[in-house]
């Protein structure tokens, strides 16, 4: 007898739930959202250079390569992070889709520590519209970490099937 019709049910992948497909699916729209945060500052200093103004504004005693280190320190920073936030959404959507158990709660962390980084990031010296951009993504992954804590998605998780 062949292996596959000794146990199918091995073979059974479980459905995933809808609250689960949402979930990824809402977390793709977050790395569209991260995507456009990155574009705001890429269109910025292509165009305005708007921090550097700002920059110069909040610091006038700064000479210009003074205020051009931190500009770069600042870029630096905003890049590394929507860098870190695409490969964080794409790995979450995967695992969660995957079912597997410590994606949720791997999701609801990176959640709040992005939450709180854009929080940080109005105690800095970046122009508003950057700083709001950089929360769109953090109001996705409020929905998405919803989607993941529903009920369903609960049972999907820990393996139990709901569908009886």
């Amino acid at each position: 007898m062949p292996r596959s019709q000794e146990h199918p049910e091995q073979l059974r992948r479980p459905t995933t739930p809808a609250p689960v497909r949402k979930a990824a699916a809402t977390m793709y729209i977050g790395v569209a959202f991260t995507l456009l945060a990155v574009l705001v500052v890429v269109v910025d200093q292509a165009t305005a250079d708007g921090l550097a103004r700002h920059l110069e504004d909040a610091y006038p005693d700064y000479s210009s390569s003074r205020v051009d280190s931190v500009k770069s320190s600042i870029l630096t920073y905003l890049f590394a992070i929507g860098v870190a936030g695409i490969c964080l959404w794409l790995w979450m959507a995967r695992a969660s889709k995957k079912g597997k158990g410590w994606s949720r709660t791997a999701a609801t962390v990176v959640f709040a520590l992005s939450t709180f980084i854009a929080l940080y990031n109005f105690t800095q010296h970046f122009p508003l519209y950057v700083t709001v951009t950089g929360l769109l993504p953090c109001a996705v992954g409020l929905v998405a970490v919803a989607f993941l804590w529903n009920r369903d998605s609960t049972a999907y998780f820990s393996g139990r099937d709901t569908t009886a």
